[in-house]
């Protein structure tokens, strides 16, 4: 079995929580990240998945090199970047390249987009003026830009066109990972589709791997080939896309899955309906990522006495992915199935009467 192309293991990310509001007072310690693994193949796309504050973009940053873990190991092909010194290899960043949330905050305006792309060109490539140029054509003609666009300015597109030269630079030097952190939540939904239809193109002409960051389980289903679920600072759940999104393993999992819209009311009555079940718990939440248990377990409804005791070890599942939750080891079972069996074709069979009776 070949080696990953990206192999995270045990990673713990800490941030200093700084001082008081009085002199003497000192913040505690924010655990941003703790003690995750993840793997991407060449080629492939791993999906990320995690409300605001899970810890997901500052994972995608220790990736990127942008800031240095307390513990743990990050290794992208040949590279140990958590060996790196002060200063990180050139090579480094022309193999791994983002591509940020917000386009406008990410595009130089003062510059224009020829200039923007051919920027990574001159400097791992070593190109002249009139090569550059003409890459930075080529590389606009790819993601769906005409080569008239180099002489303008940022503000002159819209918001999916500026995405698109994000993303024409990210290209620029032929990386093999792109780290996508929410590349389409600041689009509108159409925008969103040919984004991503975009993105499956281009990776399919490039080979990159991509690490796709972002809190909608429906755009990762559709784009990427396995998904990791992470909540306050840990992976809860990992697993191939349509398993994870089918039958759900861990509540949390099940608790973003139900806060999907629907456009079938009886189906959108039952994620309601299981929605409020799931959310029994949120009232109490501290809000702090917890060092030795369960990070969900203030919020979810079947949490038990070993939940607030150690953090889950890992279960395999029936689909061949893998869960953190004690509800796969000690839990009871619900209604006498397991929580991961809940969510059944019979059960949205029997929504229309649900809804009627609702």
């Amino acid at each position: 079995m070949s080696e990953p192309l990206l192999d995270i293991d045990d990673l713990t990310i800490v941030f200093g929580g700084g001082r008081g509001a009085l002199p003497w007072q000192r913040l505690p310690d924010v655990r941003a990240v703790q003690h995750v693994s993840l793997k991407i193949d060449a080629g492939d796309t791993l999906g990320l998945v995690g409300e605001s504050g899970s810890g997901k973009t500052t994972l995608g940053r220790a990736v990127l090199r942008f800031l240095r873990p307390q513990s743990g190991s990050i290794r992208l092909g040949d590279f140990d970047v958590t060996g790196f010194g002060r200063r990180v290899p050139t090579e480094y960043r022309k193999t791994v390249q983002v591509v940020f949330q917000d386009p406008v905050g990410s595009l130089n305006p003062s510059m224009l987009v020829g200039a923007i792309i051919a920027e990574p060109l001159r400097i791992h490539f070593d190109m002249d003026s009139r090569a550059a140029r003409e890459r930075a054509g080529e590389l606009l003609e790819q993601v769906g830009l005409q080569r008239h666009h180099l002489d303008r300015y940022p503000h002159e597109f819209s918001g999916g066109q500026r995405q698109r030269i994000a993303v024409a630079r990210a290209l620029a030097t032929e990386p093999d990972l792109l780290v996508l952190d929410e590349p389409v939540s600041a689009l509108d939904v159409s925008t969103q589709s040919q984004v991503i239809n975009l993105l499956e193109r281009l990776q399919r002409e490039t080979g990159a791997a991509y690490l796709f960051i972002a809190h909608d389980l429906a755009v990762v289903r559709h784009t990427c080939h396995r998904i990791a679920v992470m909540y306050h600072s840990r992976i809860v759940e990992l697993g191939d896309s349509d398993d994870i999104c089918e039958r759900p393993a861990h509540p949390y999992t099940e608790l973003l899955l139900a806060s999907i819209p629907d456009p079938d009311p009886a189906v959108q009555h039952l994620k309601s309906q299981r929605r409020r079940e799931l959310a029994q718990g949120v009232a109490g939440a501290s809000g702090r990522a917890p060092t030795n248990s369960c990070p969900f377990a203030e919020r979810c409804p079947h949490a038990m006495e070993v939940c607030w005791e150690s953090f889950p070890e890992p279960v395999p599942t029936a689909t061949g992915g893998t869960v953190w939750c004690h509800l796969h080891t000690t839990g009871p079972r619900l209604g006498g199935r397991p929580v991961s069996e809940l969510a059944t074709d019979a059960q949205l069979a029997e929504a229309p009467a649900a809804a009627a009776d609702g």
